[in-house]
């Protein structure tokens, strides 16, 4: 027998028994890939409701500071402006479950005459859509919070 014909039969032996090796690497990474993608996937859905929340606050200001709201919303019979502004924001807050929103104010803190400012903040709250909570929690030991809250906040002149 050659001598490079022994070193593949000593090399072929050595690594005989790696079979299942891949197989254990890939179990070893899965959890940790799977931690990632849930993450990226509920960054992005954070994301999104928070900027569909500020751009909701944003319309809800410019509703509001523009001062047109004679006859928008007929279902507000009371007439308040507060009303009329939070209901162009429920409005406008695009694929969010309304359900989840915990609060929309509408605050004018120098009064409503013209030049003045107009505050229009809303928090929501940010369920995962993804098993992350319930994973990071069996690993921290319950420390991560099942949901965020999400709050924001737009000013605007008053016109």
């Amino acid at each position: 027998m050659n001598p490079a014909a022994r070193k593949r039969t000593l090399l072929g032996r050595l690594f005989r028994g790696g079979r299942g090796q891949s197989l254990v690497e890939f179990a070893l990474v899965l959890p940790v890939l799977t931690l990632l993608i849930f993450g990226i996937i509920d960054f992005g859905m954070g994301l999104r409701s928070y900027i569909s929340l500020t751009n909701a606050t944003r319309e809800g200001a410019r509703f509001a500071a523009v001062g047109n709201m004679a006859g928008a919303y007929p279902t507000d019979c009371n007439g308040s402006t507060n009303t009329t502004v939070v209901g162009r924001v429920c409005v406008a807050m695009e694929g969010l479950d309304l359900d989840d929103v915990e609060t929309v104010a509408v605050s004018y803190p120098d009064g409503q005459a013209p030049g003045n400012q107009v505050v229009v903040t809303a928090q929501y709250t940010y369920n995962y859509i993804t098993p992350l909570g319930d994973i990071a929690n069996f690993f921290t030991g319950g420390t991560f919070p099942d949901m965020l809250s999400l709050s924001t906040s737009t000013d605007m002149r008053l016109e």
